[in-house]
């Protein structure tokens, strides 16, 4: 009896050890944005800027699948060293409200052909597969 309950409490101990160390992965609230009633898009390139507000329900899921499609690794920087400090890049910036009057604001930075990065709620995501705008 004494032999199954160690190997039982080493099964379990085994479980916790390897799913605390998986990474965790961190995901942007996608619903929240599929939810909207209004997104502002603001553009900025080369000094040009922009605005586009977009209330159409279609428009809407439209941006949230863009923001579905892509993959998104979390990276940390070293401070005042952002993409959003890079010059001659092109930005976008997302203000998503719902019916309730709540706001949640995120960019999308283009460096360079290669390098594109997303940021969300004070946290920087490099996207791995750069999706065309197209609204």
């Amino acid at each position: 009896m004494q032999k199954i309950l160690d190997g039982l409490i080493f099964v379990v101990l085994c479980i916790f050890l390897f799913t605390g160390c998986q990474k965790k992965e961190e995901k942007i609230n996608f619903e929240e944005i599929a939810n909207a009633t209004k997104i502002e898009i603001t553009h900025s390139l080369s000094g040009t800027v922009t605005t586009e507000t977009i209330e159409d329900t279609d428009d809407i899921t439209h941006v949230a699948n863009w923001m579905n499609e892509l993959i998104l690794d979390e990276i940390s920087f070293p401070e005042n060293e952002t993409p959003s400090d890079t010059e001659g890049g092109e930005s976008y910036s997302f203000t998503v409200s719902d019916a309730e009057g709540k706001q949640i604001n995120f960019y999308y930075f283009i460096n360079s052909p290669e390098d594109y990065y997303i940021l969300y709620d004070t946290k920087w995501y490099i996207v791995k597969n750069p999706v065309v705008l197209t609204f």
